[in-house]
């Protein structure tokens, strides 16, 4: 079972996998249909729309299609596309609304999630590790010592390469901003952000057990979207907030975020004066929170006692 420290966070990684569950399903079935459609018109080539639709759609609620279109005239390539467009504009809302709301939780205020979504500029402009620096100072002496250990020892955690991630969110950002408002065609932005990305875009770079499928960015030329390319880009987007996750579990402003935990689990424990049997409370105490086993079970303890979420 995979835990986060941050509600925002479990909540944006499981949209996140409902998102991969929704997309291979899909493309599968539209390879299914091209293929069934192909043969019927192959055996009845004079097929009228609602011949095809009544062979194919009826019953489903859906309305309105073209299959002739869809499944003969459109190649296998552009729909691919096209999915990866949509699972690629879907990703990054999933993205950008986990920046608002985690920043949010640490009191940065509403619609600050830009912060996430850059390096530093050259004009000095903060981007994601001088946010994440700057919010983790002062550190607490309850979760770094707690959670801190447990969070960062994720396999997705990638603090080596987060600035490699960032140029990989950049260059997909660009992609997608050039597909919805440039007409699909690259922009000078887009290729800017492909060259920066470029030198850090193998699988060590990233951190990744197979290659990051992407296309070069030339401006002028149309944007191309792999739906393997995407899906692998999804990853490194939870790589991204697993590691900014992490590394938050440690600032002292997030004790709020672990008292509501608590809180929201209802406790009502009185802790047994023997040693075994307190720890064990204590570690029921979290499992309840939704938080995995602490590395140091004491600081946990004195925390609840503190904040009187417990009572000895």
């Amino acid at each position: 079972m995979a835990y986060y420290f941050f509600p925002a966070t479990r909540f944006a990684a499981s949209q996140i996998t409902d998102l991969f569950d929704f997309v291979w399903p899909t493309a599968a079935a539209l390879w299914n249909l091209r293929w069934q459609v192909s043969g019927f018109l192959k055996e009845a080539p004079d097929s009228t729309a609602k011949q095809l639709n009544d062979r194919f759609v009826f019953g489903s609620g859906i309305y309105g299609t073209n299959l002739k279109k869809s499944c003969i005239n459109t190649s296998w390539e552009s729909q691919k596309h096209n999915l990866a467009t949509v699972t690629l504009t879907n990703a990054f809302s999933i993205y950008e609304h986990w920046a608002d709301e985690l920043l949010a939780s640490l009191g940065e205020g509403q619609n600050q999630g830009k912060l996430f979504q850059r390096d530093a500029g050259s004009s000095g402009q903060p981007g994601l590790v001088e946010t994440v620096q700057r919010l983790c100072a002062p550190e607490s002496p309850i979760l770094k010592p707690a959670y801190y250990p447990v969070f960062s020892s994720s396999p997705k955690y990638s603090w080596k390469q987060i600035h490699n991630l960032i140029a990989c969110y950049r260059y997909f950002k660009e992609l997608r901003n050039a597909q919805m408002h440039n007409g699909g065609i690259v922009d000078n932005r887009a290729e800017a952000a492909y060259l920066n990305f470029a030198v850090a875009a193998k699988k060590e770079d990233l951190g990744m057990r197979g290659e990051l499928m992407h296309d070069p960015a030339v401006a002028g030329a149309k944007v191309h979207l792999h739906i393997r390319g995407v899906v692998g880009f999804c990853d490194i987007l939870l790589r991204m907030m697993v590691t900014v996750d992490a590394e938050l579990s440690r600032s002292h402003k997030a004790e709020v975020i672990l008292e509501k935990a608590f809180k929201g689990a209802n406790l009502r424990s009185t802790l047994s004066p023997k040693p075994i049997s307190k720890r064990m409370q204590v570690l029921g105490c979290c499992k309840r929170a939704k938080l995995p086993k602490p590395a140091v079970t004491q600081v946990i303890e004195k925390f609840l006692v503190d904040r009187r979420l417990v009572s000895r």
